[in-house]
């Protein structure tokens, strides 16, 4: 358990992002040690070969003018000077053989003799004489000179060696407070950068435990875990209103059943108590499945309302043609116009189209021209019309009918509700409900206006198809 406890901080992100930062910083560093290594090195070589070969031109003249003896001399000279001289003179002849040798400081680690193995090689080539039991080497560069022999002169790379040395322990030493200075800073770095997770990781919990108020603050940085917090406190709104939607469409249910159900209880107990009534309870058993069939209906009815304010409502958009989806709700309504008899008027452009739900659409318009018929009087009429207004569509529908109280007006849209006009037609109070639940699932809405004795007109509104 405790080695359980000890490892949970190497599993998380935090560290392995430390980790990883550390890790690119370390591989930069020595890659970046190698490049400039390299170049040193590679810098130094070059610098001893300029002076070893400037040196060699210089025994050149010096060996024309007056031999191995002259050159001798001149090291003498310099060595009072350098009190250590650095290089090794050689004279050798046609068959590689020595003729002379000049080195002041005896070079125990190299064996100059196993120069006569190795073939004069005239500049830009080297000669390359390993150290015994040592990493360092001699470099020798040759040149021809009168009389046919050779003039080598040859630089040991101790010195440069040792500089590069120098500069390997010098990284190895500044590298290790560099790695905690990168870890710690990485740590730093996942820290500031996961802090969003960890308010998205806060919030989550805090739905677990049933609040659903609970949001992820926004830094408005603009960034990818920005916009994942803005989405993730939408969701959780949309999830909110949808549970909100839930528990009133519940109530509502729960509540509107009560007397329907009881209805049922009532024709049920009413047939039950005249056993010997055949035609009672045939009558009783007609009314209980017309009472079930408008249960199913409000029912249906509400759980589309529902699904449509939670904007959970699925919508089959089409290109419709406004003026052919009208005309059949029209013609669905003609026989009821024309018993009272009602005249409905369309009126549009034909062309005209809209993208939205055609079946969606026509449960509203239908319930829209059944309102108007059912409260227009005798020898009435209704008009549908619908055109292009900017960039919405606009279908309003009129007619001459008894109107809506003014203080019915407000109430009109909710569930269940039923004017005082309206209380002597039959209905659910869900017609308007539901229309207006549809519009909106459209992006749309609907505005009602109204005179008692005159009659009253719907518009609907709904973005038009570009």
């Amino acid at each position: 358990m405790f080695l359980k406890r000890l490892l949970k901080p190497a599993k998380s992100i935090k560290f392995k992002l430390s980790l990883l930062y550390s890790g690119l910083f370390i591989l930069s560093s020595l890659l970046l040690f190698g490049v400039i290594y390299a170049y040193i090195a590679s810098a130094l070589t070059q610098h001893d070969h300029e002076k070893l070969l400037t040196e060699l031109r210089e025994l050149a003249i010096e060996y024309a003018d007056g031999g191995f003896r002259s050159i001798q001399e001149l090291f003498e000279i310099k060595r009072k000077f350098h009190r250590q001289h650095l290089f090794l003179v050689r004279i050798a002849d046609a068959g590689n053989n020595t003729a002379g040798i000049y080195m002041p400081v005896p070079w125990t680690e190299f064996n100059v003799d196993a120069l006569e193995k190795h073939a004069p090689k005239p500049p830009p080539q080297w000669i390359r004489l390993s150290a015994i039991g040592g990493d360092h080497y001699l470099d020798v560069a040759s040149i021809r000179v009168k009389g046919g022999y050779w003039l080598q002169i040859g630089m040991s790379s101790e010195e440069r060696d040792n500089i590069l040395i120098r500069l390997q322990s010098t990284f190895w030493i500044i590298i290790g407070p560099m790695v905690l200075f990168s870890f710690i800073c990485g740590w730093i770095l996942a820290y500031s950068v996961l802090r969003p997770v960890r308010n998205l990781l806060s919030a989550v919990k805090s739905v677990q435990t049933g609040r659903m108020d609970a949001h992820v603050p926004v830094r408005g940085t603009d960034d990818e875990l920005d916009e994942l917090a803005i989405h993730f406190n939408r969701m959780l709104q949309k999830i909110a209103s949808v549970l909100n939607a839930m528990k009133d469409c519940l109530d509502n249910v729960a509540h509107d059943l009560r007397t329907p159900v009881t209805r049922l209880r009532n024709l049920a107990e009413n047939a039950l108590q005249t056993p010997g009534d055949v035609s009672s309870q045939h009558a009783a058993l007609a009314s209980c499945a017309e009472e079930s069939e408008r249960i199913n209906v409000m029912l249906n009815i509400l759980l589309d309302i529902s699904e449509a304010e939670s904007g959970m409502m699925q919508l089959n958009y089409k290109d419709i043609k406004i003026h052919g989806l009208v005309e059949n709700v029209v013609d669905a309504y003609s026989l009821i116009a024309d018993e009272k008899p009602i005249q409905v008027r369309i009126d549009g452009d034909n062309a005209l189209t809209v993208m939205m739900d055609p079946d969606r659409m026509s449960q509203a318009l239908a319930n829209l021209l059944d309102n108007a018929i059912k409260y227009t009087p005798a020898g009435g009429g209704v008009g549908i019309r619908f055109y292009r207004e900017e960039n919405q569509i606009v279908i309003r529908f009129q007619d001459n009918g008894v109107g809506i109280d003014p203080e019915d007006i407000s109430r009109i849209w909710d569930r269940l509700y039923r004017g005082r006009q309206s209380r002597t037609q039959r209905g659910l109070g869900l017609g308007l409900s539901q229309v207006k639940a549809i519009i909106e699932a459209h992006k749309g809405s609907i505005e009602a206006v109204t005179e008692i004795g005159k009659g009253s007109a719907f518009t609907i509104r709904i973005p038009a198809s570009d």
